[in-house]
């Protein structure tokens, strides 16, 4: 028996038959061969490639020999692509990905087949008529296209989101409002193109119950939204608060109090009458540093307004407190370009706590500490200095003293 290799092309239906002149290569026999066979003649989509199938001859005696045979199977079919135009809508992300089955009308192929879409992904700049391509591929390689066209819309509403608003009428009787003033971040998946109120204009005649606004937002497929802004409208000119930032000492007593009628002092109004709130406030120790004093400034119509002003307090800079007081801190080395000892005496254990101030009163450094019954000593390591004046306020459970420390580079 002798074979030779052969090539079939699937057919539209996807198949391929193999005779025996496909393989045979002039085979013989002494006397003749009765009957040839194939162990595979038919082949469909699933046989792409090569395949090996033999051939086998029978003489008149009974006699059979074989030989093998390889069988290529191609498919040269191109599909068949077929589109239809479809509508899309933009999501709330505002893009859309239109799928090969939006626009897919049937399409076939001899084999299987995929689909593919280009362009696939749309936005909110591609609104209107588009143009995309179907394209069709089989195990093959063989591709045919079509087009088709995709209307993208916009058709969500944009979210409308509204804040009430408390205006004050000016010395006209009138105030205007924008609708920027009481939307509270509306949205919309493409863009809002207009925004616009009910009312924009309030009088004397609308103090006293609240009015209720209409915001409406409007995009640019002209899809709307609304919302309710409720407007209180009041005849208050409050006054124009000014607060003057201070820096204060702590006095002997360990605390200071300032006036908001000092502070407030730049503050002025359309009236005359003025109360100031709080009217004096006391810091003590546990305030060191930086404060936001809160005043409220009032006319005699009882309208008020506010500024803040910053308080800044610092240590008394006296070496020591009274004699009664007193923990007999030393510090040593002083000045010092080093690491600095502190000494001092307790009557008991008990904890203490080391503040350190720099030259304008900031608190630089805090730390808490055990200390023993008697004499006590603290290292304070340099590289916790910057060079510089600082001020060290020890205090117990009831006694304190406070040092200057010069560090030097």
């Amino acid at each position: 028996m002798i074979c030779q290799n052969a090539t079939l092309n699937l057919n539209n239906a996807g198949q391929a038959t193999l005779t025996v002149a496909n393989v045979n290569n002039g085979s013989f026999d002494n006397c003749s061969i009765a009957a040839f066979t194939l162990s595979q003649t038919l082949f469909t989509c699933a046989h792409l490639g090569t395949n090996t199938v033999q051939l086998t001859g029978t003489d008149p005696a009974g006699n059979s020999g074989q030989c093998t045979a390889t069988v290529t199977i191609q498919d040269l079919i191109a599909p068949v692509a077929t589109c239809k135009n479809a509508i899309v809508n933009v999501g709330a992300n505002g893009s859309v990905t239109v799928l090969p089955a939006a626009v897919n009308n049937n399409s076939s192929d001899n084999c299987s087949f995929t689909l593919t879409v280009t362009p696939a992904v749309f936005t909110c700049a591609n609104l209107g008529v588009n143009v995309v391509t179907l394209k069709a591929t089989d195990a093959s390689g063989n591709t045919a296209t079509c087009t088709a066209s995709v209307t993208v819309k916009d058709v969500t509403p944009p979210t409308a989101l509204c804040k009430n608003l408390t205006v004050f009428l000016n010395d006209m009787g009138k105030v205007t409002i924008t609708p920027q003033q009481v939307d509270n971040g509306s949205t919309d998946n493409c863009s809002i193109a207009t925004r616009t109120l009910t009312y924009t204009q309030f009088f004397c005649s609308d103090i006293g119950s609240p009015v209720n606004n209409y915001l409406k937002v409007t995009d640019g497929s002209g899809n709307v939204s609304t919302c309710t802004a409720i407007i209180t409208v009041k005849d208050n000119l409050p006054p124009t608060a000014i607060c003057q930032n201070v820096q204060v000492t702590l006095g002997s007593n360990g605390t200071v109090t300032v006036y908001s009628a000092v502070l407030a002092s730049g503050s002025y109004d359309n009236c005359s009458v003025w109360t100031y709130s709080p009217v004096a406030k006391t810091y003590n120790s546990s305030n060191i540093g930086p404060n936001n004093l809160l005043i409220t400034v009032k006319d005699y119509s009882n309208n008020a307004s506010t500024c803040t002003s910053v308080v800044t307090v610092s240590a008394n800079l006296q070496d020591t407190f009274p004699d009664e007081l007193a923990l007999n801190l030393q510090v040593y080395p002083n000045p010092t370009a080093g690491d600095v000892f502190l000494e001092f005496d307790l009557p008991e254990a008990q904890t203490v706590q080391l503040r350190v101030f720099d030259l304008t009163g900031q608190l630089s450094s805090s730390q808490k500490m055990a200390g023993i019954a008697g004499r006590n000593t603290v290292l304070l390591r340099r590289d916790q200095f910057l060079p510089g004046l600082y001020t060290l306020y020890l205090q117990s459970n009831s006694k304190r003293a406070v040092k200057r420390l010069l560090v030097r580079e």
